[in-house]
């Protein structure tokens, strides 16, 4: 029992708490107020000024119970001859017309809590904020002078913190203060390096002008700021390459502009020359007609616009237009119909130097888009695993002490029962909080149960977020069988999807066992049901689970379709991003989907979704079918 008390917030606050109505009739009483407030326990009078024997404090009591009524706030007493201090405040600011006393020791440890939880969400705003100014002001140097700001809120004492971004040679930042160059004697100093290609390039410099230790969480803020830093400038100077090249290849373009000109008088070649290219071509006027193509479907005649992307009017920042306004080549990147495009238009110059056509070049890159929204996507999550390791760890400590409570728990219940059971014999109207003690013995069992139930989950969710921060830790060496799997799942998760919907299952036969993590599917399956589930909002729900093999591929495939409200495109694009959820409002954390994407992942297998508003959703799971040991 001393250690529940230790580590149970929940049990130190009823203990310490007592309630009253406004006639001062005392409803509840916990263990350790009782103790401070009044001599013995079985002696309490019902009454709580009754309790008192003391005129002065009897009568100051009294007045703030009636102040706490009548304004509905909070208010502070302290017992002069006792030396005990309490808060009072109203049970609810509505209806209730009950009062609460509070000991002072548990109001304050409750607001130690609050301030250690706001520490934790400042630090996060700061990691985001500077995040999105790296991401968002295209001068990098300008958003190293624009996030020190940020990151001097992430401490804890803003006021008095000073900033450096030290980075080839220069400074970026509080200029006008240099650590190295300080005779404070009594500040302190904390500095992360900037590593860009495994070579040091700079460092972040934070610095207390007054001397105060540094937190690890501190620590830990400024290594994932200068992760962040180091990432931007490596992709910044990527881009540079990369924009190099493009240069290189605008120059090449420029010359086969030439080329073409000076071929315009044969017409055959020119075509023949136009139509090795696999993009799509065309020659357009000032009207935006087609007068030359490579493309059989595109033709020689109509407008560009119409026959390339079947719309009615010119393409937004049409780059022809551009290009015959300003006499220049002009590139960008269009979307169209789940596709994307690069669009180049190069001014062909007449013999006066005007510009009559443009050479318009279409290029598909739907798939490279696709290949670079799955890096940036792996990106995400590899980038946030250290974090999601130590939300797992916090998690896992209190959680393991709640197993080992409840465990001596229903052994103690076990001893007990039976001698509450012969003192029921002789005691018909024996209550036990509040019950009679046939419900009470009916039930306790039942809710130690569910309390186990509940913690061992949360150990299953715990070791789920660590095999999502360290994948090498779950090993792929159970046999797996997919339909006993959801079977077996169905049975956990069917009462709460049966809330919102009817479960149809089409589950192919003899399927092939494969090699993997049983636990971790199952975690997968339990996302996947839970999601569909809330996003039904009808009476007529049905989610549908198919199960098959891709003889194609050699996959085997499982399929849970919902007719729920189903996503938007932006939706889509961030569902397995962690932390994103469209459900925060209902306790949502995002983290469900995005677990489930690097657990298929680690079963070399990937996940898809077809969503459309309105007409439901359906995510397609494909693992290879590597066959199982006999």
């Amino acid at each position: 029992m001393a250690k529940l008390k230790e580590f149970s917030l929940a049990l130190g606050v009823i203990n310490n708490i007592l309630i009253c109505d406004r006639n001062h009739r005392i409803l509840f009483a916990g263990d350790e107020i009782s103790k401070r407030l009044f001599k013995s326990r079985e002696n309490t009078n019902q009454s709580l000024l009754d309790n008192f024997s003391d005129p002065e404090e009897r009568e100051g009591l009294k007045e703030k119970i009636a102040e706490v009524w009548k304004n509905k706030n909070t208010c502070y007493f302290r017992f002069k001859k006792r030396k005990k201090n309490l808060f009072l405040f109203p049970a609810n600011y509505k209806d209730s017309e009950s009062i609460i006393l509070a000991a002072e020791e548990q109001i304050l440890a409750a607001n130690n809590i609050e301030t250690a939880l706001k520490e934790r969400v400042k630090e996060l705003e700061c990691v985001y904020n500077i995040s999105n100014e790296l991401e968002s002001t295209k001068n990098l140097y300008e958003a190293l002078e624009n996030s020190t700001a940020y990151l001097a809120k992430g401490f804890r004492y803003p006021q008095f913190t000073r900033v450096n971004y030290h980075l080839d040679g220069d400074i970026y930042g509080d200029k006008e203060y240099c650590p190295e160059k300080s005779k404070n004697s009594d500040c302190n100093l904390l500095s992360e390096d900037i590593l860009i290609n495994e070579k040091v390039r700079g460092k972040i410099e934070v610095c207390y002008t007054q001397w105060a230790d540094f937190l690890e969480e501190e620590r830990k803020l400024l290594r994932e700021v200068s992760l962040m830093v180091s990432r931007k400038i490596e992709k910044k100077e990527t881009r540079k390459n990369l924009l190099d090249q493009r240069e290189l290849q605008v120059s090449k373009n420029k010359e086969l502009t030439k080329l073409t000109e000076n071929l315009t008088k044969s017409n055959n070649n020119l075509q023949a020359f136009l139509n090795a290219i696999t993009d799509t071509i065309v020659v357009i006027d000032k009207d935006f007609n087609i007068t030359r193509s490579n493309d059989e479907a595109v033709g020689t005649s109509g407008k560009c616009y119409k026959k390339i992307f079947n719309s009615d009017s010119i393409c937004e920042n049409c780059p022809a237009m551009m290009a015959f306004r300003e006499a220049r080549p002009v590139s960008l990147e269009k979307k169209k119909n789940g596709q994307y495009f690069t669009l180049q238009a190069y001014p062909i110059l007449n013999s006066k130097g005007s510009v009559d056509t443009v050479l318009e070049i279409c290029s598909d890159i739907t798939e490279e888009e696709q290949i670079k929204t799955q890096l940036i996507q792996s990106y995400k999550l590899a980038s946030l695993g250290k974090l999601v390791a130590g939300v797992a760890h916090e998690i896992n400590n209190p959680n393991t002490f709640i197993r080992g409570n409840v465990k001596i728990i229903a052994e103690a219940f076990t001893d007990i029962l039976p001698l509450l059971d012969r003192f029921f014999e002789e005691n018909e109207n024996l209550k036990i909080a509040r019950l009679d003690y046939k419900v009470f013995r009916e039930n306790i069992p039942v809710l130690l149960e569910d309390m186990m139930g509940g913690a061992n989950r949360i150990k299953k969710i715990v070791d789920g977020l660590r095999n999502f921060a360290r994948k090498d830790e779950g090993l792929l060496t159970d046999d797996v069988d997919i339909n006993y799997l959801i079977q077996n799942n169905l049975r956990i998760t069917e009462k709460q999807v049966r809330k919102h919907a009817k479960l149809k299952l089409n589950l192919a036969p003899s399927l092939p066992k494969f090699k993997g993590n049983i636990q971790k599917l199952e975690q997968v399956l339990m996302n996947m049901l839970t999601n569909a589930s809330q996003a039904i909002e009808k009476d007529d729900g049905v989610i549908f689970i198919e199960t098959g093999m891709d003889k194609t591929g050699n996959e085997i495939f499982i399929k849970i379709s919902d007719n729920g409200k189903g996503m938007d495109e932006k939706t889509k694009r961030h569902i397995f991003d962690p932390f994103f959820t469209t459900k925060r409002h209902k306790g949502g954390t995002g983290l469900g989907l995005s677990i489930s994407y690097g657990i298929i992942n680690e079963h070399k297998g990937n996940i898809t979704v077809d969503s459309q508003l309105g007409s439901g959703t359906t995510f397609t799971i494909k693992i290879p079918a590597v066959a199982t040991e006999q």
